[in-house]
């Protein structure tokens, strides 16, 4: 057997595998092999992308409108990695984590679908198969995002149903514009045929929007900070670490980067991003469950992501290095934000003393990491980012320091998430190897990735200089002198900052569909009273009539349900079938 043949296997057993494990959970004989085999569902992904990638492509042309997967690319494998990372990681930790809930084979289902459509999507190398994989994806984090079943979990589900058919319909308007009379189009030709359609605007806005929701992008990201807290801390860490980059991927699939100037929309997405990273940090500052506050962190780094993309599509002369920097980034908060939110699974299985401690240390490190602590992964993510602020076609004056503003608001943000993270209990609890050990693997998986950066080697001679470990220390500097002095004076000051409620605009809208329900119903009645106006007489007759016909019926019931009036009624009944007979 050849490399090839080798990777075409693992190609198709990356997506294949995981869904065939999820058939067999339900089936009670294959139950007990498909629970042993789960927590190893993304190892066929992870082999592929470490050592067998870009060998291979399958081409199903007599599957659906045609189906085709490849891992060749930069792009398809940065994804690919971080995605069977964390997947692989993240059920490790679901199998000791699960292993007392009654309901674990219903999440075993949905998280096995939801594995498969986001590497599907992933390798994926055609408009239909990537809609299939992404569809599939969406519809079975809604299992996971519902598991518990509480009152909580049940809306945080019905929030994202809703805000994902939004970006379904979306999505498939786009797609449907997109292929035309081709039926299928390949991911290599999209951005061509986007640039060259006469509705590439709306192409493109459909695009942002149906791919944003995904993404987490600001006004859009409602979902994200009740479908966090809401799911077990397995799925959580791949909702946060993985599933919203296939929004980002989409991006970089689709939109005309590099092929033609969008300056509106990059313009949109670069305030909507500057927004978003300040935005998320404000309203976490003001959350309490650590879960929901690695949430809205979530909304504040993908802002970054936006404005990079913003930038791209005003200048397409940017877009390689807009590719290199999105596709970094989203590998580094992957790892970062995913043993944050494992984290948050150990800490609460951890008592005080040495295993506090070394919980403790555990989390300092990723959450310096999204500061973007100097010799961090977050600090070569923004030296990538960097890169493309310079390539802004509005001049570079203001973003290098909405960058350093973003950081020492990033490092609040984590100190918060640190303060309601770190356990405190007085008891001594270690948490059990089922869920360290993996914790700890992402953590220097994560150290791997700075030791050995997917990045040029003068951009690693940068993120050394001593100007630039200045740079990355100043923000993170700041902000911790911040959150001391903010720690010192509480209980000092009047406490004026309410917490926010998980969802924050989704009241607004809430409170605004009410208030239109109100006076829909209003208008309705009153549109009804008008309409029967003229018949208003005639109404009131009938209803008279009736109220007679009522009364009547009444009295003769009464009069009926005396003893001598049914004796009479029978002896009268008798009278008739005799007379019946002689007759």
């Amino acid at each position: 057997m050849t490399l090839v043949d080798l990777a075409a296997g693992a190609t198709i057993a990356a997506f294949a595998f995981p869904l065939l494990l999820a058939a067999g959970v339900p089936v009670r004989p294959a139950r007990p092999l498909a629970a042993a085999l789960a927590p190893w569902a993304a190892l066929p992904a992870l082999i592929l992308a470490v050592g067998l990638h870009g060998r291979a492509t399958i081409d199903w042309s007599t599957v659906l409108l045609g189906m085709r997967f490849g891992s060749q690319g930069t792009v398809t494998r940065g994804f690919l990695l971080f995605t069977a990372c964390l997947w692989l990681v993240s059920s490790l930790f679901a199998r000791a984590y699960m292993a007392d809930d009654p309901r674990r084979s219903r999440f075993w289902v949905f998280f096995l679908a939801t594995l498969s459509g986001n590497l599907g999507l992933v390798l994926a190398q055609d408009v239909a198969s990537f809609y299939l994989f992404y569809a599939l994806m969406t519809f079975a984090a809604y299992g996971l995002i519902v598991h518990d079943g509480t009152d909580a979990a049940r809306r945080a589900g019905r929030v994202y149903v809703v805000m994902a058919l939004i970006g379904e319909m979306s999505l498939l308007a786009a797609f449907l514009l997109i292929v035309g009379a081709d039926i299928n189009v390949g991911l290599q030709d999209v951005p061509r045929v986007v640039a060259a359609s006469a509705r590439r605007e709306l192409v493109a806005a459909l695009l942002l929007v149906g791919f944003g929701v995904k993404a987490g992008a600001l006004l859009l990201h409602m979902w994200l900070p009740l479908a966090h807290p809401a799911a077990p801390v397995p799925a959580s860490a791949v909702l946060s670490g993985a599933m919203i980059k296939a929004g980002v991927l989409g991006w970089l699939r689709f939109l005309p980067l590099g092929v033609v100037a969008l300056p509106v929309h990059g313009s949109v997405c670069v305030v909507a991003g500057v927004a978003a990273a300040f935005f998320g940090v404000a309203i976490g500052l003001t959350q309490r469950e650590s879960k929901t506050i690695l949430a809205y962190s979530s909304v504040s780094q993908m802002g970054f992501v936006t404005a990079a993309l913003g930038i791209g599509l005003s200048n397409p002369g940017a877009a390689a290095a807009v590719g290199t920097a999105i596709v970094f980034y989203a590998m580094h908060h992957a790892l970062a934000k995913g043993a944050l939110f494992l984290g948050t699974g150990v800490a609460r299985a951890t008592g005080s003393g040495w295993p506090g401690r070394l919980v403790a240390l555990g989390l300092l490190w990723p959450a310096l990491d999204l500061a973007g602590a100097p010799l961090s992964s977050g600090a070569l993510a923004k030296i990538s980012l960097k890169d493309v602020v310079a390539q802004a076609p509005w001049g570079t004056t203001s973003l290098p320091w909405f960058l350093s503003f973003a950081a020492v608001a990033s490092t609040l943000l984590m100190v918060h998430f640190l303060r309601r993270t770190i356990p405190r209990s007085a008891d001594r609890l270690v948490p059990g190897a089922g869920l360290w050990v993996p914790w700890a693997s992402l953590i220097l998986l994560d150290l791997v990735l700075l030791v050995r950066p997917p990045v040029a080697t003068a951009d690693f001679e940068v993120f050394v200089a001593p100007e630039e470990l200045w740079s990355a220390a100043w923000p993170v500097l700041v902000g911790v002198v911040i959150a001391a002095v903010a720690g010192r004076l509480q209980g000092r000051v009047p406490h004026v900052c309410a917490e926010v409620p998980s969802g924050d605009l989704l009241y607004l809208v809430d409170a605004v569909l009410m208030k239109l329900q109100r006076v829909l119903l209003a208008a309705r009645d009153a549109w009804v009273s008008m309409a029967l106006r003229p018949w208003r007489a005639r109404v009131v007759l009938i209803e008279r009539s009736s109220e007679r016909l009522l009364l009547a019926a009444e009295r003769a019931e009464a009069a009926l349900s005396a003893f001598g009036a049914i004796g009479l009624l029978f002896l009268l009944l008798m009278l008739l079938v005799m007379a019946a007979q002689l007759f």
